[in-house]
């Protein structure tokens, strides 16, 4: 375990956006209809950020519900790539890079953050409140964040691969209880939980709400 924070995933160059962009079809509108559904809890969100962005996916549509929205990431091809796509969408979104463990933003800068697909790359419990952390400070009213379910078939698989074979596991997963307990920290409680059975679909999207 390391506390130290891993950038291998971000989309720096060109090829790797462009890839990244062309998920499959039947994915990209599972994960879509996540986020749908858990903005159908949020009220009175006009401001959002999206962090990190990748290439634009939630951010465009998210513009696209008429809201003012800013995307951050590392990834200077990924930017470039939402902008881009953005663009061609017919709308407008704020994209800039940004550290999401540094934001330069004020307290409550946003009425809502949305961190999708980014918690289960950090094994590190610290790395994991620190993020937490930094999206709770910069969110006047809700969080959104997705997690890999530990009770799923394919982290239990994983984890099972692991204690036989010694293969990595790359994507942790954190239990709705652990996530809780880190928002409450944070001054935010639970609101709803997306995605479809957990037990045989480890991504699920966490909606959190200030108190």
């Amino acid at each position: 375990m390391t506390d130290d924070i891993s950038y291998a995933r971000v989309k720096f160059d060109a090829e790797s956006a462009r890839t990244y962009s062309q998920r499959k079809n039947g994915k990209h509108r599972q994960e879509m209809a996540m986020i749908e559904d858990a903005m159908r809890h949020v009220q009175g969100v006009t401001r959002m950020l999206d962090a990190p962005c990748g290439v634009g996916r939630a951010a465009i549509w998210l513009a696209q519900q008429g809201i003012n929205v800013t995307g951050v990431d590392l990834g200077d091809a990924a930017l470039h790539l939402a902008a881009t796509l953005a663009s061609a969408a017919g709308v407008q979104v704020a994209f800039e890079r940004q550290d999401i463990f540094d934001l330069p933003y004020s307290d409550k800068a946003f009425d809502a953050t949305l961190c999708f697909r980014l918690l289960h790359h950090f094994e590190s419990p610290a790395l994991r409140s620190r993020l937490i952390n930094e999206l709770c400070r910069v969110s006047g009213k809700y969080v959104l964040i997705s997690r890999i379910s530990p009770v799923s078939v394919t982290s239990l698989r994983r984890r099972l691969r692991f204690l036989m074979s010694g293969k990595a596991i790359k994507q942790y997963p954190v239990s709705a209880r652990e996530l809780h307990a880190e928002l409450a920290r944070n001054g935010f409680e639970p609101v709803a939980q997306t995605g479809r059975f957990a037990l045989f679909h480890s991504l699920q999207l966490q909606v959190y709400r200030k108190k």
